[in-house]
């Protein structure tokens, strides 16, 4: 379990990272592009790093960690078939694009905690280009 700094450093990169692509989007169309562009990015990020397996095991933890703090997540579910490994579409379209986006950073902060036990701080915001402008 993380401590509460862990936390709050995993939820404030998750939220860094989503800001790249959703930048004060607020039409709900366009958040929910930008979700979706955001989310691509990371987890090609991520699959570039661990591969495809190593992906699916790191978001397989994620998502139930982050369902115990997050009803919203169990929406979004696994779809590894239709070439993005989360289904953020059908969370929008449940619970709606401001909802969604919180849940998706959730399952970040989720990843961001998990990869921080194995690999440290420093080298998960380097993975996931934290510190790139």
């Amino acid at each position: 379990m993380p401590d509460n700094e862990g936390a709050a450093n995993a939820r404030s990169l998750a939220r860094e990272l989503m800001d790249r692509e959703v930048n004060g989007e607020l039409d709900a169309e366009a958040l929910s592009a930008a979700i979706q562009r955001a989310v691509g990015r990371i987890l090609g990020d991520l699959e570039g790093a661990v591969g495809a397996d190593g992906l699916d095991a790191l978001l397989d933890r994620a998502m139930a960690q982050a369902q115990r703090g997050h009803p919203v997540v169990a929406s979004i579910g696994r779809a590894a078939d239709a070439g993005m490994p989360l289904n953020i579409v059908t969370a929008i379209e449940m619970h709606g694009a401001d909802a969604a986006r919180a849940a998706v950073e959730t399952v970040l902060a989720a990843l961001v905690d998990i990869l921080t036990a194995l690999i440290g701080a420093d080298m998960v915001r380097n993975l996931l280009h934290a510190d790139d402008s």
